[in-house]
């Protein structure tokens, strides 16, 4: 399997989510699921049924966790100057047709959220800004149709 980019951040974050989910959430899992177990017919026991299908979920994003985890490279240094837009680095851009402004932390898939002002660098805005440097335009398609930005400030994340 490919190495997955993480930052030390979005590294440590992985690492707290899969303590919690195997220290806390799947006793309390099991717990449920052994209470429920001792009401009665399982097949119609919605309450068993139901600590199943969150024992699954469970048992999935743990595994998910894990594959990242095993697959993992934190990524310290680059090989881009910090003047050029690149993995780890904040990201400030304006959008030419309105005026708004947008900041973002350029990081890999498993970590993007852009609610949190994450940016995948395996998005279109993400490869459109990968290498540019403080003053450059880039111009992305969207189903919308074409969107114009111009960087404003590019610095590196502290690790």
């Amino acid at each position: 399997m490919e190495k997955i980019l993480l930052t030390r951040v979005g590294y440590e974050k992985i690492i707290r989510e899969l303590e919690i989910l195997s220290r806390v959430e799947r006793p309390q899992v099991v717990r449920e699921l052994m209470e429920a177990a001792q009401e009665g017919r399982l097949e119609r026991n919605q309450d068993f049924q139901a600590a199943v299908a969150q024992r699954q979920r469970l048992e999935k994003r743990i595994r998910q966790l894990q594959q990242i985890l095993a697959n993992a490279e934190v990524l310290v240094g680059s090989n881009l100057p910090p003047t050029k837009a690149r993995f780890n680095s904040r990201v400030r851009i304006v959008n030419l047709r309105d005026g708004r402004e947008q900041e973002f932390l350029l990081v890999s898939a498993v970590e993007a959220d852009v609610g949190q002002g994450q940016l995948s660098l395996s998005s279109p805005l993400g490869r459109a800004l990968l290498g540019r440097t403080r003053g450059e335009c880039v111009q992305i398609q969207t189903p919308r149709g074409p969107r114009s930005y111009r960087i404003l400030d590019i610095r590196m994340e502290e690790a």
